[in-house]
């Protein structure tokens, strides 16, 4: 017969066991969502010891069973370390996946907060901060700054014939396009309804032309929608205005009103046209 000491210690590492399988669970998951390196392997490994556990559990337990109140008298105080590393083992694996998909979600709200519904595009919020960010450091580091504004042409006659569900399709597939076009350096937003605002650090009013007519010039032979009952192709064209920071234009609400009025003149003087201001 063996004593209510032994029962209790078999008892408790039997849970402890169980703990540690458990844990298992919150951890695989959690290595499935971490992406590749360094973090990943090193969960793996802790996965790997956590097997090794397991099986030391069962052993310690099989010994225990065969030799019962012969086997030692410290036994209890193992088991009971046994069961409580168990615990911990389940509680950090919950909570490490818990707190990795706090995470994942916080920077989902946080990507929404600055990210436009509709293009995918950043949205004016973070426009406005980006633009201010720029003007500062460029002044500070005396680097160039070239702000562009992007507006499609006649887009409200598109969205009379067509309707607004191809008009906003038209939308996404241009922000693509100047996805595409841009550099990884250039901050792109959803200025406000059809038009399109580009940051370009570190660029001069030459450069960031020459980058204006390239992206005017294949905008112009994209097709940005498709109407699918008839299969007839939508295709638009864009007026730009540019503008940089000069001895002039020395703050950001100088830079975006000169690039507004850069854009108006290329409306006026019959879309599809990039301007550059003078100043």
């Amino acid at each position: 017969m063996y004593s209510i000491v032994v029962i209790v210690e078999l008892i408790l590492l039997i849970i402890g066991a169980l703990f540690l399988i458990r844990a298992l669970t919150p951890i695989s998951h959690l290595i499935l969502e971490l992406p590749e390196g360094s973090i990943k392997e090193r969960w793996k490994v802790l996965s790997i010891f956590i097997l090794f556990f397991i099986a030391g559990y069962f052993i310690f337990g099989y010994n225990l069973w065969l030799l019962g109140d012969e086997f030692n008298h410290l036994s209890i105080i193992t088991s009971i370390t046994m069961f409580l590393g168990g615990v911990f083992a389940y509680l950090v694996g919950q909570l490490a996946l818990h707190t990795m998909n706090d995470v994942k979600n916080m920077a989902i709200l946080q990507h929404e907060s600055i990210t436009d519904g509709l293009t995918n595009l950043h949205n004016r919020r973070y426009f406005d901060e980006r633009i201010a960010e720029e003007v500062a450091l460029s002044k500070r580091y005396k680097l160039p700054l070239t702000f562009m504004l992007l507006d499609v042409d006649h887009f409200k006659k598109i969205n009379d014939t067509y309707g607004h569900k191809v008009g906003d399709e038209v939308l996404r597939n241009l922000s693509k396009v100047v996805l595409e076009v841009v550099r990884d350096s250039d901050v792109v937003a959803r200025y406000g309804g059809e038009e399109i605002a580009i940051i370009t650090p570190s660029t001069n009013k030459q450069d960031a032309e020459l980058l204006a007519e390239r992206l005017r010039g294949i905008v112009e032979k994209t097709t940005v929608a498709t109407i699918s009952t008839t299969q007839e192709v939508v295709q638009v064209t864009v007026s730009i205005g540019i503008c940089s920071l000069s001895a002039v234009i020395t703050d950001k609400d100088a830079l975006i009103e000169e690039t507004d009025q850069a854009l108006y003149l290329a409306k006026k003087y019959g879309r599809n046209r990039v301007v550059v201001s003078n100043w």
